[in-house]
């Protein structure tokens, strides 16, 4: 079954509530969100349903590239510390 709109606003909300609570700031619009630290450094994340994993709701970078299943938001939160830290 593929994610709803709502499905996807709540992943991104949730993420954004984890991202928050370890000091990052972040603005979710529509069906992504962007992340940035103190230092000016930022990324995006988006929610897109994968039509290859029976429509489940992925949490993906810009362009597309997977970063986990929505439901794993602490996976998530530490691929976007990755990202930051590049």
């Amino acid at each position: 079954m593929m994610a709803t709109d709502d499905d996807r606003r709540r992943a991104l909300h949730a993420l954004a509530a984890a991202l928050r609570g370890q000091g990052y700031r972040v603005t979710v619009a529509g069906h992504h969100l962007r992340v940035e630290d103190g230092t000016g450094r930022a990324t995006e994340v988006w929610a897109q349903s994968r039509a290859d994993d029976n429509g489940r709701l992925w949490f993906t970078r810009a362009g597309g590239a997977p970063i986990c299943e929505a439901v794993q938001i602490m996976d998530a939160v530490v691929a976007v510390k990755g990202a930051l830290a590049q």
